[in-house]
């Protein structure tokens, strides 16, 4: 080989080895960018839940006096029984209404 055809391969092999190196450093930059973006986008959800609120901190009077009523029933249920058995009995019943008492909540609370 000729001396000219060497130095015209080194200097194909030198571009091609610059134009990797310079599509991999764009490649490196737009994963930066979607992941800049993403982590946006997340802290951006996140930030909007908990302004609107979502679940016991939305509804902590409602969940406050559901608690507040059940209390009163197994408080009046045990004075008006004296009976710790009747007690739990209403405990369990409450436990059982209390998903239905939820969805009530959650089904009227949307527009």
């Amino acid at each position: 080989m000729s001396k000219e055809r060497q130095l015209a391969r080194a200097e194909r092999e030198r571009l091609a080895a610059e134009r990797a190196a310079a599509a991999a450093a764009a490649r490196q930059r737009a994963a930066a960018v979607r992941a800049r973006k993403e982590r946006r986008s997340l802290l951006w959800r996140r930030i909007r839940i908990w302004q609107h609120g979502a679940g016991f901190r939305r509804n902590r009077e409602r969940w406050g006096a559901l608690a507040a009523l059940a209390m009163c029933v197994l408080l009046t249920v045990f004075v008006v029984t004296r009976s710790i058995e009747d007690v739990l009995g209403t405990a369990l019943v409450l436990l059982v209404a209390a998903p239905v008492l939820v969805l009530l909540i959650v089904n009227r609370s949307r527009p």
